[in-house]
C-alpha cells in the first residue's frame, strides 16, 4: 500500500512542478533573452519622427517642437516621454549624455537597448524625488531621448509594449 501511494505522491508532485515552470517572457537559468513585448492592441500614433501603437487607455500628445508626452487618460504618472533635437546637426554621443546623467544623478550603471532597430544607451536615476529610465540615441544627426517616469514604469507592461512597437522615420 506504500509503494503505490508514494508513487501517486511523486507524480503529482512531478505535475506540479512541470506547471510551474519558467514563463514566457522572462529570462531563462541559462540567459537566454526575454521574449520581446507584444505591441498593444490599441491606437496607433503617426508624427513625423516615428509611429507607435498606443496601450489602450493612454495617449499622445501631438508633436510639438520634437517633443511627444504619452500618459495614461487623465493621469500625469507613469509617463513615457519622447524628444527629438538636432534636426539632423546635434553633437555628442549616446555615451556622453548618459555618462552625465550617471555622474549628476548617481544613475545606474549603462545599459544598452534596441528600440525600432536603434540603439540606445541608458541609465535610471532620481529626479526630483520620481524614478526615471532614459535611453538616449544619435540617429542622422539627430539625438533621440526616450524617457519614461514613475517608480516602475519602465516595468509596466503597457510602456514596454508601447516601446517595443516604435518605428522611426
Amino acid at each position: 500500500m506504500k509503494k503505490p501511494s508514494s508513487l501517486i505522491v511523486c507524480l503529482a508532485l512531478i505535475a506540479v512542478v512541470a506547471a510551474c515552470g519558467g514563463k514566457k517572457g522572462e529570462e531563462t537559468a541559462a540567459g537566454a533573452p526575454a521574449e520581446t513585448p507584444k505591441a498593444p492592441a490599441g491606437q496607433a500614433y503617426d508624427c513625423a519622427d516615428f509611429a507607435m501603437t498606443l496601450a489602450p487607455g493612454w495617449q499622445a500628445s501631438p508633436e510639438n517642437m520634437g517633443m511627444v508626452n504619452v500618459l495614461p487618460n487623465g493621469k500625469v504618472s507613469p509617463g513615457l516621454y519622447f524628444k527629438f533635437e538636432g534636426s539632423g546637426n546635434a553633437v555628442g554621443t549616446a555615451e556622453q549624455s548618459i555618462g552625465s546623467m550617471i555622474a549628476n544623478y548617481n544613475g545606474s550603471p549603462m545599459e544598452t537597448a534596441v528600440i525600432g532597430g536603434v540603439e540606445f544607451k541608458v541609465t535610471t536615476y532620481a529626479y526630483g524625488g520620481m524614478t526615471q529610465t532614459m535611453y538616449v540615441a544619435f540617429r542622422n544627426g539627430t539625438k533621440i531621448t526616450i524617457t519614461t517616469e514613475g517608480a516602475g514604469a519602465k516595468d509596466l507592461p503597457e510602456i514596454k509594449a508601447m516601446i517595443s512597437s516604435v518605428q522611426f522615420k
